[in-house]
């Protein structure tokens, strides 16, 4: 798995994701453009596996800050949830009905 993949892994929450944040520690920073692109569906995906119990809420709020501190994940697309998910002292502790809200937001 190269660095794009585990990105790609770790953002998805994919079945690989604990040996995708390894690659990603241990894979040099030479190049920190961005080598993987959040979408939508993905940071829907990852929510509605939230609110079925799949994703804890504590991983949730870890996965977004370090999607938000990453320069070689660009999660423009996405901004605005990736920056309520992972500031819960300006936006407030991240609950289930947060996040009901938040996908019901992301999909108009």
């Amino acid at each position: 798995m190269n660095r794009a993949q585990a990105l790609a892994e770790f953002t998805t929450f994919g079945k690989h994701k604990d040996e995708a944040i390894g690659i990603i520690v241990s894979s040099l920073a030479d190049d920190q453009s961005p080598a993987y692109i959040l979408t939508l569906e993905a940071v829907l995906d990852v929510l509605t596996r939230c609110l079925a119990g799949e994703i804890d809420l504590d991983d949730l709020e870890l996965w977004a800050n370090v999607i938000e501190s990453r320069t070689d994940i660009d999660h423009s697309a996405v901004e605005g949830a990736i920056y309520a998910l992972s500031n819960s002292e300006q936006m407030g502790e991240i609950d289930n009905s947060k996040i009901e809200r938040l996908v019901e937001l992301l999909r108009i």
